[in-house]
C-alpha cells in the first residue's frame, strides 16, 4: 500500500480517469447517424443521461473492485477479467434501469462495454510497461532494507519482488545479533550488515525505508534505529506479530497483501513534486523549441572551429546514485578528458571538485558559450527524460562520488539539476564543502517556490557571464 498522500492523490487521480474513459468511449458508442442538429444530438441521437450514469458507474465499480495497479497484486488476466465485469455491469446494469427512460439499443450497449473494456486495459497496460521499464533501469521509487535474514525476513524479500510494479527494489538484509538464524542465512550473498550499521548502510545504499521482519527482543534496539532514522529522513516500517493483526489497530497499512505498521515517515511533497515535473516538461519542451535555431547556429560554429562531435555526452551519477549520460555542447578539444591527469596540478577547486579557469583544452568558442553557461542548453533534453531537472544539485561525476563521505551523499536525494543553489550563491567558491552545503540545503528545504527563486537569479548570472 502506498503512503496516505500519494495513495489518495492516486485513488483521485485513477477515478479521474476511469470516469473520463468511460464518458468518452460511452460518448462515441452512443453516438447516432447521420446528425441533424445541436438539439438531435442531445435529446434523440445522443443519451448524456445514460452516458454520465455509465462513466459513474465505472468510477465507482473499479474501487470497489480494486482496479488499481499500485494496490493489487492479481495476475494480468485476473485483473482483465475483473475490467470485463466491472465494465458490462456498468454497461448492462444502467442500460436495464433506464430502459423505460431512456431509447437505447443492444448495439450501443455492446459498443460501450467493448471501447471501454479496451481502453481501461489499455491504459493499465501501459502503465505497468513504465513500471516495468523503469525497474529493469534501476529507476525505483522506493529502495529498502529487510531487518532480519531468517525465513519470515526472505518470505517479505519474495513478496516485495511480486511488487515490482510498485517501483520497490530490495537492496539486502541487516541481521539482528540476537537471532542466531540470521548469521546462518547468507548463502545468496544478499546480508549486507547487521543492525549496528543500520543507517549507515541506508545512506550509502540510498534507502528509503527500513523494513523490520519482527519486533526486536532487545530492549530499545528498535527504538534507537527510530530515532536515528528520523535524523536521517528514512521511513521505518514493522511487520505486526499475529495478536498486532488480530487488533484490528488504526495504524496498519498493507504493502500489496502485507500487513505493516509504519513507526516513521517522512513529510510527502506529492503535489509540489507533481507540479515540479509538470514545470520541467512545459518549460523544457518549449526551451528546445525556442531554442532551436539558436542550437543549430552553436553546432555549426564547434564543427568549424574543430573536429570531432558537436554534443558532449558525460555520465553522471543522479537520484539515489542512478547513472545518465548528461548532456552538453563541447566546448573542449576532443577526448579532452584522456589529458585530465596530466593537468592535475593545476586544479584551482579543493578537495574533490576540479576546475581550471583558463583550461588549455577549451576551444575560443567553448570559452564564450561556457561564459554564458550555453554550452548546457542539451541539458533540456535530460529534463524533459526525467534524468534532470530544471532546478537541483548539480549532477556529480562518477570520480567525485566514488569519493564522498556518507553526509555528502544527501544530496543525490533529489534529482540534479541544470541550475540550482549552488551555482547562484557560490559558483566561483573552490571549497568543496561550501558546494556540498548548498545542494545539501536545497535538498532540505525544497519548495516551488525556491525553485523560481533559483530560476529567476539564473537568468541574471547567465546575462551577466559568469560562467567559467
Amino acid at each position: 500500500m502506498l503512503p496516505r498522500p500519494y495513495l489518495m492523490t492516486y485513488k483521485a487521480a485513477w477515478t479521474a480517469l476511469d470516469f473520463t474513459i468511460a464518458f468518452c468511449c460511452g460518448s462515441v458508442a452512443r453516438l447516432r447517424w447521420p446528425l441533424t442538429g445541436a438539439a438531435g444530438i442531445l435529446c434523440n441521437r445522443f443519451s448524456i443521461m445514460e452516458v454520465l450514469l455509465f462513466a459513474c458507474c465505472v468510477a465507482v465499480l473499479s474501487c470497489v473492485f480494486g482496479l488499481r495497479p499500485f494496490e493489487s497484486v492479481r495476475p494480468v488476466s485476473s485483473e482483465l477479467l475483473f475490467i470485463a465485469l466491472c465494465v458490462s455491469l456498468a454497461a448492462y446494469g444502467v442500460d436495464g434501469a433506464l430502459s423505460s427512460l431512456v431509447t437505447s439499443t443492444s448495439t450501443g450497449t455492446f459498443l460501450e462495454f467493448v471501447m471501454t473494456g479496451i481502453a481501461l486495459s489499455l491504459i493499465r497496460t501501459l502503465w505497468r510497461r513504465r513500471w516495468d521499464s523503469n525497474f529493469q533501469r534501476n529507476i525505483a521509487g522506493k529502495n529498502v532494507l529487510i531487518v532480519g535474514a531468517n525465513s519470515i525476513g526472505r518470505d517479505i524479500r519474495n513478496h516485495l519482488f511480486s511488487l515490482h510494479y510498485m517501483g520497490i527494489r530490495f537492496k539486502g538484509f541487516v541481521t539482528l545479533n540476537e537471532d542466531p538464524e540470521d548469521a546462518n542465512e547468507n548463502e545468496d550473498g544478499a546480508v549486507v550488515g547487521d543492525i549496528d550499521d543500520v543507517i549507515f548502510l541506508a545512506r550509502s545504499m540510498f534507502v528509503d525505508e527500513i523494513i523490520f521482519s519482527r519486533r526486536p527482543a532487545t530492549p530499545n534496539v528498535l527504538s534507537g534505529v527510530l530515532a536515528q532514522a528520523q535524523a536521517a529522513g528514512i521511513d521505518v516500517r514493522l511487520i505486526p506479530s499475529f495478536s498486532e493483526t488480530l487488533s484490528n489497530r488504526g495504524d496498519l497499512e498493507y504493502l500489496g497483501n502485507l500487513p505493516t505498521i509504519v513507526l516513521h515517515r517522512r513529510k510527502k511533497h506529492v503535489v509540489s513534486t507533481l507540479m515540479k515535473r509538470a514545470i520541467d516538461i512545459v518549460l523544457g519542451s518549449a526551451g528546445i523549441v525556442i531554442l532551436s535555431p539558436l542550437f543549430l547556429i552553436i553546432a555549426i560554429l564547434i564543427k568549424l572551429q574543430s573536429p570531432g562531435p558537436v554534443l558532449y555526452k558525460s555520465k553522471r551519477v543522479g537520484f539515489k546514485g542512478t547513472t545518465f549520460y548528461c548532456y552538453k555542447f563541447r566546448s573542449m578539444v576532443e577526448n579532452a578528458d584522456s589529458a585530465q591527469g596530466q593537468l592535475a596540478h593545476l586544479n584551482e577547486r579543493r578537495d574533490i571538485l576540479f576546475k581550471i579557469k583558463k583550461d588549455p583544452r577549451v576551444t575560443s568558442i567553448g570559452a564564450f558559450l561556457r561564459k554564458y553557461s550555453l554550452d548546457e542548453f542539451p541539458q533540456l533534453w535530460n529534463v524533459l527524460k526525467g534524468d534532470m531537472s530544471l532546478v537541483g544539485p548539480r549532477p556529480s561525476i562518477r570520480s567525485e562520488v566514488a569519493q564522498y563521505k556518507t553526509a555528502h551523499l544527501r544530496r543525490l536525494d533529489a534529482i540534479p539539476g541544470m541550475t540550482g543553489l549552488w551555482q547562484v550563491e557560490a559558483r566561483q567558491d573552490p571549497s568543496f564543502e561550501r558546494y556540498v552545503s548548498l545542494d545539501s540545503k536545497y535538498v532540505r528545504d525544497w519548495s516551488i517556490w525556491l525553485d523560481f527563486k533559483i530560476l529567476a537569479r539564473t537568468f541574471g548570472a547567465v546575462l551577466k557571464g559568469t560562467g567559467a
